[in-house]
């Protein structure tokens, strides 16, 4: 074979040579996109995971092949990983015998399954089946002005960003209405399925889908904003005019809701967490998580805030920003109030 430095057609000496040279510029090509396959791929099998476990503990009678769907997803999820991973241990020096000890295979099984042009094949089969990971629904990403009000705060909700604490949150909030999940979609207006899926974190629902699900769930829609507002990686955006009850009431919600994603445990619980200097604001945690509005929050120290929203398995920095902007509108305890407590 001839090497073509100039950009003209190469000549070989015989077709055996030509396929050769083929497969040499195969691998060359399909290196780097085995490493990267092998990132996308293993992202899609934790989330793959995450779905099985969800569906296997979300009692949905209308559903019930729903857990064996997405473990038949994950086991070919697994496969195609194992596939990329071979050509990629490969091409950091691993030798077929030491792959073959791994896998318990011999290394003509594994030459032959796992051959660059068969792993190729595999990753440009996975095109087809896309999007392997959930994905946001075509209507979500096409901009809208803010006039519709499909937010919160009545913007356009922005591309992909977390879901993790939303979908939990809305799994749980359903489990809590004791309504099957049908009968939640009947009164939402929403299909079964979507329902379902979204609730395990497969699909990303608008926040109108979210508060009409929220509502047939005899729930706070106002407890849902931040995560809804989290998984869209935006900021609820307090107005400058904002009374103090306005910003309570989304504190409370925020505090509220990561308290709903984790299953709504015990604010006991929650409160042998907090640092010994500040158990004596107990009182006070328990009415923020409390559906009635808490007046006395805003005298909640960060210390404890902070330590509540870590118990919660919260973003700090989010709650962080409620908290200021309720400590700067709260109104200040009297002297009376300071000495009689």
């Amino acid at each position: 074979m001839r090497k073509n430095p100039t950009g003209r057609r190469p000549k070989y000496c015989s077709a055996q040579c030509r396929s050769a040279a083929f497969r040499v510029r195969s691998a060359d090509s399909q290196e780097a996109d085995f490493s990267r396959e092998a990132e996308r791929i293993g992202q899609a099998v934790a989330t793959r995971a995450r779905m099985v476990a969800q569906s296997s503990s979300l009692p949905v009678p209308s559903w019930p092949l729903e857990p064996l769907r997405h473990s038949v997803a994950l086991k070919r999820e697994l496969e195609d990983f194992i596939a990329v991973s071979v050509r990629e241990a490969l091409d950091r020096g691993a030798r077929w015998q030491d792959i073959a000890a791994v896998t318990s295979m011999t290394v003509s099984q594994l030459q032959s399954q796992y051959s660059t042009v068969q792993v190729s094949k595999a990753v440009e089969a996975r095109r087809g089946r896309r999007p392997r990971q959930p994905v946001v629904p075509a209507a979500e990403v096409a901009p809208k002005p803010a006039a519709a009000g499909d937010g919160p705060d009545g913007q356009s909700p922005p591309r992909w960003g977390g879901r993790d604490a939303l979908a939990r949150a809305l799994s749980h909030l359903q489990r809590f209405s004791g309504q099957p999940v049908r009968a939640v979609a009947v009164q939402a207006g929403l299909s079964p399925s979507y329902v379902y899926r979204f609730t395990a974190g497969e699909r990303h629902p608008s926040w109108a889908t979210v508060r009409s699900f929220v509502l047939a769930c005899d729930g706070d829609p106002d407890d849902l904003v931040d995560l809804w507002n989290a998984a869209n990686g935006q900021e609820r955006q307090t107005p400058p005019d904002a009374g103090f009850e306005t910003v309570l009431a989304r504190f409370q919600g925020a505090m509220r809701g990561l308290h709903l994603a984790q299953a709504r445990p015990d604010p006991d619980i929650l409160i042998s967490a907090l640092p010994k200097g500040h158990r004596h604001e107990s009182a006070v945690i328990r009415s923020v998580l409390a559906p009635s509005p808490a007046r006395q929050a805003g005298q909640l120290s960060w210390e404890a805030t902070e330590a509540l929203a870590e118990a919660l398995h919260g973003d700090s920095d989010r709650i962080h920003r409620h908290w200021t902007a309720l400590r700067a509108v709260a109104p200040r305890p009297s002297i009376l109030t300071q000495a009689f407590g």
